[in-house]
């Protein structure tokens, strides 16, 4: 698809005879036509550049089956989907969409993070074919925040689980020498069963791009998740992911709540250049809020892997099956 993208750059007109010319071209991940089915009257929802349907269906293997050819992938044939369609596609959109697909391209496949499975194009515009999910993870912890007052306590061994899930998913693509950029519960997709996977490329890019040290912000980064040294010295790492980290797991101990609610941009960067970070919520323990501010440390380097992430949060969860300590955390 990169070819698309370098099309788009030098703002190149596309004749009917090139978007014909686009179509005959065919990767590892092109999805035939006529073996994707899209129920347009099944939207999930709508975005300021695309709209979501929450079921669509592929015809035969996937591509992301054949390609991997692993046995965990195989599922993905003869199967509902979710596709993405384009509403605008002019340059700045398609290069979102563009690198988003490169990005999963890169990732393949893993158990924590959305599998695209194909790219198929339809009138004119690429649609993009990925596995289904349930629910995202702020609306998950959106609903416990409306229905804890009904239970006496909630099980966090699933937050536990959860973000478990979400550091070795972010450790596997940090492998892949890519930075997520936009890494908040919005972009966590769960399953029926609370399988978390990572969703949502089209912030993301490469460590050996040079948008990992840019003169000025992208206007679609979501500040309020941005690392320190993201937001004054406009540099991006691993790092920065693990400092977004830190703030999906303030939204999911806070149920939801929206960071530095009050703040503005330059506020934002003067209050976390002074060394406040955000408070402790509600259902976090001291333990918690330990690793939140680790995450937080205004040195990059000091900051944890997401491996280490991944090996706290797994002894957190084994230390949590065999105790109650972390049973009822809801109690006020």
């Amino acid at each position: 698809m990169d070819f698309i993208i370098d099309l788009v750059k030098a703002q190149k007109q596309l004749s009917p005879e090139e978007i014909e010319d686009l179509k005959g071209k065919r990767d590892e991940f092109t999805i035939p036509k006529k073996k994707l089915k899209i129920y347009y009257e099944m939207p999930l929802g709508d975005g300021a550049r695309s709209t979501l349907y929450k079921l669509g269906f592929i015809f035969g293997k996937s591509p992301l089956a054949i390609s991997t050819n692993l046995i965990e992938t195989q599922h993905f044939q003869d199967c509902k989907v979710a596709v993405k369609v384009p509403t605008v596609f002019g340059s700045d959109e398609s290069e979102q969409l563009f690198r988003e697909i490169d990005t999963m391209k890169k990732i393949g496949y893993h158990k924590n993070v959305i599998c695209m499975l194909g790219v198929c194009v339809l009138d004119e515009k690429p649609v993009v074919a990925f596995e289904l999910a349930d629910k995202d993870l702020l609306e998950y912890v959106q609903t416990l925040k409306e229905t804890r007052t009904e239970n006496s306590y909630f099980s966090s061994k699933i937050f536990f689980s959860i973000l478990w899930q979400i550091a070795k998913g972010m450790e596997f693509i940090a492998s892949k020498l890519i930075v997520h950029r936009d890494l908040a519960a919005r972009n966590i997709l769960l399953t029926d069963s609370f399988n978390a996977k990572i969703s949502d490329f089209g912030l993301s890019c490469s460590i050996d791009n040079s948008a990992l040290n840019e003169e000025y912000l992208p206007k679609k980064l979501s500040v309020k998740w941005l690392s320190i040294e993201a937001l004054v010295s406009k540099v991006f790492s691993e790092k920065s992911d693990v400092w977004a980290f830190g703030v999906l797991m303030f939204e999911v101990f806070s149920f939801g709540q929206i960071p530095y609610p009050d703040l503005g941009l330059k506020d934002l960067m003067e209050y976390l250049t002074a060394g406040n970070r955000l408070g402790c919520p509600q259902a976090a323990t001291e333990e918690i809020y330990e690793i939140m501010m680790e995450c937080w440390k205004g040195d990059p380097e000091g900051r944890p892997t997401f491996e280490t992430l991944a090996n706290v949060f797994h002894e957190i969860l084994e230390k949590a099956t065999k105790s109650d300590d972390y049973e009822s955390l809801m109690d006020e």
